[in-house]
């Protein structure tokens, strides 16, 4: 496989490809924000699968596109390392980004409303501008402490990083800073191995034990070229809002020109104290700052070959090898072609030419096809079992779910990345596992520190692995989160708590099509492919049960009546930024009090809850079919009082019943 090579200042980059690229167009919102994550988890672990402005601004920007309400929009892109988990004095959080001068005018014209607001006359609005350095988020708190970034609310202590051997450019003034390595000394000495300087920064503080550190890095650190960059150790331009403006491109290049570490775009703030205070910050990013990256041209290529890879659902999915180009500052040799249908009607194939772009410094998409191939395959055998391929859709598709070596790695995969408390499972460690036959999550949780040795894991990483899991049955989870870890076909997290909320976990093994399409939110086709998929996957999800998983019960919908709450037993749906915490967390309490949380607005819906930025198409329909809207501030100080109320009622009947005796 090509490897892909930095340029000096260029975002993330991939060093291998994903077995199967989604056309962010063409795939639903669950597989979209499924991508998202495996993308953002790979990164963290310093294996990216893209880089970072693809991400950004092909599947970051095209869920942002379709649903600006997600809740994946709004949470904080968290680090999983093997350290102590250390909770923030205050939230470590991402930041808004911009693509182009009109986004950026767009942030100014909100802090200049704001400033009105507050009475701050605009000329005294400072800004200044730093890298946006590419590497390791982290925080050295007044405890000398160095932390991850991590979810934003908790980080990863990794103070062990200065002791051997990473620079503190702070000299031990406590701040916000990275992570990060030399770009020239990776050129020279490391970019033979590895994609991107990132990796080696994570590979660093990662390692167990001082004794564990990769011989390749060892030689860095003693050259002091493996730093922690405190932000405000960085070169600064300062002017005022409308000097950013106008000086827009030439700010970029100056903070580019000026930094010796990879970087992937510069991150602007305003400095006035009293305006940052009342902008203030949402769940995911800090209001008064904001990321400015750019945009990449569009370049021709010719295709080589094409490469077919199975994915999780049994899809087969068409990469392009095409003759090499630089996008966006890194050599491109592999582009995705989307689906079988695609390639068969844009007539793909050796020799065809086509015009590709990294919008956003990813691994590219296909803008235009130039000139068809004179012969196009469709493969009719699944390129990792041999198993016959059938057409669904657009798709090819391999049926030998239980017996494919790809779709095994991939479920895998997807169960540990949706339980989410279990590290150290990512897709390298589960390639391994399926080849030392260690394939079904069953043998995972049975296998002892010995098999993972035999496995070919080192003795301190097994015993990581086993301690982890360990921890994964002690660790409360939620019933639907687990039960969605399971990958069936249409029941992910959303429709999982639905289901829940209406049929115990229990029940499931004998549920009926019937049952589930009595459940506002469920149609007959999706009902028909739940019990088909449970059905399938019952013995795997009972299996797994016995275990011992310590699983948090959703609260069924028939014992919210029993619920003192003011929200109890209203159906309930939540749009835009929360500030109160994130959308998951409001969903649940209001699940915990309860409530019946939906994920659209309907007839029955009782409430809508507007946060920031809220969907006007949930608005407009809401006020349409009649629906109460209330604000966050106004939902939370409801149930405030209310609770209150509920208080002293019960203090006063207790007095009662105290006199009455």
């Amino acid at each position: 496989m090509a490897k892909k090579k930095a340029s000096k200042n260029s975002g993330k980059l991939s060093g291998r490809m994903p077995k199967a690229l989604p056309d962010p167009k063409s795939v639903t919102t669950i597989k979209l924000v499924k991508f998202l994550k495996k993308a953002n988890a790979a990164y963290r672990d310093g294996s990216p699968l893209i880089d970072d402005e693809t991400y950004d601004h092909v599947y970051y920007s095209e869920l942002q596109r379709r649903d600006p309400e997600h809740p994946f929009l709004h949470e904080v892109e968290g680090e999983k390392l093997d350290a102590e988990r250390i909770k923030h004095s205050s939230p470590m959080l991402s930041t808004e980004k911009s693509y182009s001068i009109e986004e950026t005018r767009k942030w100014v014209n909100r802090i200049h409303k704001e400033a009105a607001k507050q009475g701050v006359d605009r000329s005294r609005i400072g800004v200044k501008v730093t890298a946006k350095l590419d590497g390791l988020a982290a925080m050295l708190r007044k405890d000398k402490k160095l932390v991850t970034r991590g979810d934003g609310a908790y980080g990863n202590d990794i103070s062990r990083a200065f002791r051997r051997g990473v620079v503190d450019l702070g000299n031990g003034k406590p701040g916000v800073g990275e992570l990060v390595m030399e770009q020239k000394y990776f050129d020279k000495h490391l970019d033979a191995l590895y994609s991107h300087p990132r990796s080696v920064c994570v590979g660093v503080v990662n390692t167990d034990k001082d004794s564990g550190i990769n011989p390749h890095f060892i030689p860095a650190l003693k050259a002091g070229v493996i730093r922690f960059v405190p932000y405000f150790t960085l070169h600064q331009w300062k002017g005022s809002t409308d000097e950013l403006l106008e000086k827009h491109d030439d700010i970029q290049e100056e903070i580019r020109s000026s930094s010796e570490y990879p970087i992937d775009g510069v991150v602007a703030e305003i400095t006035h104290g009293k305006l940052k205070k009342s902008l203030g910050y949402t769940s995911h990013h800090y209001r008064w700052q904001i990321a400015i990256k750019q945009k990449a041209e569009a370049k021709e290529t010719t295709v080589k070959a094409v490469r077919w890879q199975t994915g999780r659902t049994g899809r087969i999915t068409p990469v392009l090898d095409v003759k090499t180009i630089e996008l966006s500052g890194a050599n491109v040799s592999r582009i995705t072609a989307h689906h079988a249908g695609y390639v068969k009607a844009s007539r793909l194939g050796k020799g065809a030419i086509i015009k590709a772009e990294r919008s956003g410094e990813v691994i590219p998409k296909i803008v235009e096809v130039v000139q068809s191939a004179r012969r196009v395959t469709i493969p009719k055998k699944c390129p990792d079992c041999a198993h016959d391929l059938e057409w669904d859709g657009d798709f090819i598709t391999c049926g030998n779910d239980m017996k494919c070596p790809a779709q095994i790695k991939e479920t895998l995969e997807y169960f540990f990345r949706i339980h989410g408390q279990v590290d150290g499972f990512g897709p390298k460690s589960v390639e391994k596992l399926v080849a030392a036959g260690i394939d079904s999550l069953e043998k995972i949780y049975g296998s002892s520190e010995q098999d993972f040795r035999k496995a070919g894991f080192g003795e301190g990483q097994s015993r990581n692995l086993r301690t982890q899991l360990d921890q994964s049955l002690s660790v409360q989870i939620e019933d639907w989160r687990f039960l969605a870890a399971f990958g069936i076909a249409r029941l992910g997290k959303g429709d999982g708590r639905l289901l829940l909320q209406n049929i115990p976990l229990k029940h499931l093994s004998q549920v009926t099509k019937k049952e589930i399409v009595a459940i506002d939110g469920f149609a007959e086709l999706s009902a028909k492919d739940i019990v088909a998929g449970l059905a399938k996957k019952w013995p795997i999800i009972n299996n797994m049960q016995k275990k011992g998983f310590n699983l948090l019960d959703t609260p069924l919908i028939s014992e919210s009546q029993s619920i003192e709450s003011p929200v109890a037993g209203k159906k309930i749906v939540f749009t835009g930024k929360m500030h109160q915490g994130s959308r998951d967390q409001m969903e649940n309490d209001a699940l915990r009090l309860g409530a019946q949380v939906q994920s659209s607005v309907s007839a029955k819906t009782d409430l809508l809850v507007c946060g920031e930025n809220a969907g006007a198409s949930k608005k407009s329909k809401a006020e349409k079919l009649g629906v109460q809207m209330i604000s966050e501030n106004a939902y939370v100080t409801l149930l405030k009082t209310k609770r209150k109320a509920a208080r002293k009622a019960t203090k006063k009947k207790a007095a009662k019943r105290k006199v009455t005796k």
